[in-house]
């Protein structure tokens, strides 16, 4: 993508037979699967695992500090750690809390430094109106307001106050979009958040074509992975009112596995990290 492009509108998602062997012995034993194959005088045996894991095992600290996380943060660690496992597409973790610690057994084939680095990730969203573009030196004028480097160019985005964050999102799917030879991140908003949505972007399509206030800064741990400008198909003061939105850009596969996993469960509630 050209740094110097202009912003990508935010859109609206649019939604012979063969030989008969002369012997075959099926075999089920226990809790996996285990088949015996007896063909043409030929013997193999075929294993599945229906459990978790089987691959490489690590170890992440919960909570920061000399407070300890309690049960209930606990929980919540365990199961947003096996979400984010999950949906890089390999499956399921086994996920072993302990004091103070998880053990991750990871899915077979999964990289492990990726899944380390996804799993400490805070995973905070919001969604923030853009109300300009700033120089390199310029300070937020209030504590309500921050500036965050633009995705892909040397602009510095001055943000308003957050107007959606993760709790207002259903559901996020990363997908290839055929139409535009892309790859994207398709998300989904809550009943709350459908009318947050269509009034952040019902306001930004009140400006004229070109403005910054036009523009929409969805933000993950810190980081803009977003800022597209609201189509001039939006109407003032009404908005996106279709309760989704897409987030694309010059994206691999790669690119939105991480933000469609962070963006679509809760942030974790503690600090998460590698034990040494």
């Amino acid at each position: 993508m050209d740094p110097h492009s202009p912003p990508q509108p935010a859109r609206h998602p649019e939604r012979t037979p063969s030989p008969r062997p002369r012997t075959r012995l099926h075999l089920v034993v226990g809790a996996g699967l285990v088949l015996l194959l007896i063909a043409g005088g030929v013997v193999g045996w075929v294993l599945w695992s229906g459990r978790p894991g089987g691959g490489e095992t690590v170890e992440l600290r919960v909570g920061g500090g000399e407070v300890a996380a309690d049960s209930a943060e606990m929980d919540r660690v365990v199961e947003i750690l096996g979400r984010r496992i999950a949906g890089m597409g390999h499956g399921e973790p086994a996920i072993t809390p302990g004091p103070g610690a998880v053990t991750v057994e990871l899915p077979p084939d999964v990289d492990t430094a990726e899944a380390v680095a996804l799993m400490e990730r805070p995973g905070a969203m919001t969604i923030h109106p853009v109300a300009g573009v700033v120089d390199e030196s310029a300070e937020p004028p209030s504590t309500d307001e921050t500036v965050l480097p633009a995705p892909d160019s040397s602009e510095r985005l001055l943000l308003g106050p957050a107007r959606l964050d993760n709790e207002r999102v259903e559901s996020t799917t990363a997908e290839f979009n055929a139409s535009f030879s892309q790859w994207e991140v398709l998300v989904e908003f809550t009943d709350e958040g459908i009318g947050e949505w269509a009034g952040v972007t019902g306001e930004a399509a009140c400006l004229p074509p070109g403005d910054p206030g036009r523009r929409i800064a969805i933000v993950v741990d810190g980081e803009v992975v977003s800022a597209p400008e609201v189509g001039p198909d939006v109407a003032c003061e009404t908005g996106l009112t279709s309760g989704a939105t897409v987030i694309s850009g010059d994206f691999t596969r790669d690119d939105v596995v991480t933000p469609a996993n962070l963006i679509g469960a809760d942030p974790l509630p503690v600090e998460v990290t590698e034990a040494p």
